[in-house]
């Protein structure tokens, strides 16, 4: 069987270069939807891909958030800069290392994957200046690369 060249990617080949996490903060006041569940972050996960830059989004309570960013986002540090055969065999690999604690994680993953290669308008969330605008309102950021 040929290999592949390694700066040569086979054709459903996917591999994550980086990853970026922008925590916002919503306060009582400000999730009026949300509010017998108290303070809410919104976490916007923005990934780099071969095959195209995706976005997930996932909601977090007051309960939920971790006390430390950096330590709940090293978990995706497993899934950077290695190939898999196919985003399938990637959601397979979240799917395989997810214990309860990781599933917010996983779901943010998986979710940020299925717009990878799509030309999917954030232009809501990132306003036109890329994810600069995000990045201003953010309470915290995560780069992961």
């Amino acid at each position: 069987m040929l290999q592949a060249d390694a700066d040569v990617e086979a054709p459903g080949q996917i591999r994550l270069h980086a990853i970026e996490l922008f925590i916002l903060h919503l306060s009582s006041k400000e999730s009026e939807s949300f509010d017998p569940f108290g303070e809410h972050y919104p976490v916007f996960m923005r990934i780099k891909a071969d095959k195209g830059n995706g976005w997930g989004e996932i909601f977090l309570n007051e309960g939920h958030r971790p006390a430390d960013w950096v330590v709940w986002a090293s978990w995706y540090e497993r899934f950077l800069h290695r190939s898999f055969q196919s985003q399938a065999s990637l959601q397979e690999d979240i799917l395989r290392s997810v214990d309860p604690l990781h599933l917010s994680r996983a779901q943010l993953l998986c979710d940020a994957l299925q717009g990878a290669g799509q030309a999917e308008d954030r232009s809501s969330i990132t306003g036109k200046g890329g994810s600069g605008p995000l990045f201003r309102l953010a309470e915290a950021y995560v780069s992961l690369f």
